[in-house]
């Protein structure tokens, strides 16, 4: 299966080319393009200059992601050159939240879909990403902007979040009918709705009824 960057940066504030602040209700172009475009390499020429010469003298320098997520002003956009995006749309610009999340609030599809993406290792929890991600889009919390295939021919779903503007990219692991229990059982584990299977090496404790309890075992 493909490597998936699983979530992009959220909505930028400005736009990417002007560096004019959003207004809110402002239509914005949103797009998802390979790190390696030309139009990427324009963008963020500088930081990436900077990057080069942290390298050269021998500091830590952080991978780059595979995708990136561009936002541009309308006039912005329609200037910019053909690029071959992975998926493009436009929507009223929104200010991010700026209220603290509870810490002790308890733990939802959405949270829990944010913190397996955002684990040391959220290729291993690939059907239960995919079908958090389903959910999440039937509540309409995540809209689909574009299913694309990657070239192992992992199909990919690219979401936004409708509020914060986050994208997440989706394997899809084409989950067969017998799959989704087990996998609706993991996600009601991780959430906690049913208890946790007892330890295999625990001793199976069985109470006997009363009448037996009482019998001479002579």
């Amino acid at each position: 299966m493909a490597r998936i960057d699983w979530n992009l940066r959220s909505r930028s504030r400005a736009c990417m080319k002007c560096a004019r602040p959003f207004e809110e209700k402002e239509t914005v172009r949103s797009g998802v393009l390979a790190f390696e475009a030309p139009l990427v390499a324009e963008l963020f020429a500088e930081k990436l200059a900077e990057e080069a010469a942290a390298a050269a003298a021998g500091q830590p320098v952080k991978p780059h992601p595979e995708y990136v997520r561009l936002d541009f002003c309308e006039d912005c956009w329609k200037a910019l050159a053909p690029a071959d995006w992975i998926s493009v749309w436009k929507g009223p610009y929104v200010p991010p939240e700026t209220a603290p999340e509870d810490p002790l609030r308890k733990a939802t599809p959405e949270t829990l879909l944010r913190s397996l993406i955002e684990g040391e290792e959220p290729e291993n929890h690939i059907q239960a990403i995919y079908l958090l991600s389903v959910m999440l889009e039937r509540k309409r919390i995540l809209v689909e902007r574009a299913l694309k295939t990657a070239p192992d021919g992992t199909l990919v779903h690219v979401y936004e979040h409708r509020r914060s503007g986050d994208i997440l990219l989706v394997a899809d692991p084409r989950l067969t009918d017998d799959e989704i229990p087990g996998v609706q059982a993991e996600i009601e584990l991780l959430l906690g709705l049913r208890p946790s299977p007892p330890s295999p090496s625990a001793p199976n404790l069985v109470s006997l009824p009363e009448d037996r309890a009482k019998e001479d075992p002579t």
